[in-house]
């Protein structure tokens, strides 16, 4: 009878301890990970290599990157690319000619991986000084020729003129 007992006291006093346990550490690393994205240190660790494709049957291009003021909040990002297939389903695959996505870099810093040329930043709380869009094999390797990474940049003067420089804090 006592065990019994000892048991219905037991077993949903050793749950509550798993859950507040389990909640405790989810918060936690929820809260670094978050933390790390507002330092924006997270992502500025994910350095990629690079990929000479100077030899590939395709050779991507972007185009165009442009940026403009969205009529609710941040800013809406185009880019246009040729020869150049988004393949979410393969990343962190191998390497196939003229497959993959596109980074979003931030005043040098990687903040986003993009599987689509349009793409929404939110408003921020620091200034944007530049603004760049490489393209990434599978692999996460930004792709290049000869040394020169496809991408193309924003800097600092034309995104003045988009105001998006309101972002100050």
């Amino acid at each position: 009878m006592i065990k019994s007992n000892m048991r219905t006291v037991i077993q949903p006093v050793l749950i509550v301890l798993g859950i507040t346990a389990g909640l405790y550490f989810s918060i936690k690393s929820t809260g670094m990970h978050a933390a790390a994205h507002m330092n924006n240190d997270f992502h500025t660790s994910m350095k990629h290599s690079q990929l000479n494709i100077s030899s590939d049957s395709i050779i991507p291009e972007i185009i165009t990157l442009e940026v403009t003021k969205d009529s609710m909040s941040g800013w809406n990002l185009f880019f246009k690319t040729t020869h150049f297939q988004f393949s979410p389903e393969n990343a962190s695959s191998k390497h196939v000619c003229g497959q993959g996505h596109a980074h979003l870099l931030i005043n040098g810093d990687k903040v986003a991986r993009l599987y689509s040329n349009w793409f929404h930043i939110p408003e921020l709380e620091y200034r944007i000084n530049e603004l760049e869009v490489s393209l990434n094999s599978n692999t996460h390797a930004v792709l290049a020729i000869d040394g020169n990474p496809i991408s193309k940049k924003i800097n600092n003067n034309e995104l003045v003129d988009l105001n998006v420089t309101v972002c100050n804090k």
